[in-house]
């Protein structure tokens, strides 16, 4: 495996870490925003169904699919998308 990452490859993980900020600042408001709704999952109101399980559930989603995705870019790409530091001997 390659020291040196792509551009290509960096391009690429930096736009999945927007599109999972993004979501999970969705994930974050969505019981926010729908607190005065009266949509229901189950016998349960959305909002509070969100807030006790739905977000960390959510959370755990977007990591995994970030970590998944990642690893496979990097495994086709034969590159880090990150830089190693060098060495340093004392």
């Amino acid at each position: 495996m390659q020291v040196h990452s792509s551009p290509t490859l960096r391009r690429k993980v930096r736009i999945l870490t927007a599109v999972c900020l993004a979501a999970w600042v969705g994930v974050t408001l969505l019981p926010v925003l729908l607190a005065r709704t009266e949509l229901h999952l189950g016998p349960w109101p959305l909002d509070f169904w969100m807030a006790a399980q739905g977000s960390v559930l959510a959370y755990l989603l977007i990591v995994c699919v970030y970590a998944w995705l990642v690893n496979r870019w990097e495994r086709q790409a034969g590159s880090l998308s990150f830089e190693i530091p060098p060495a340093q001997d004392v």
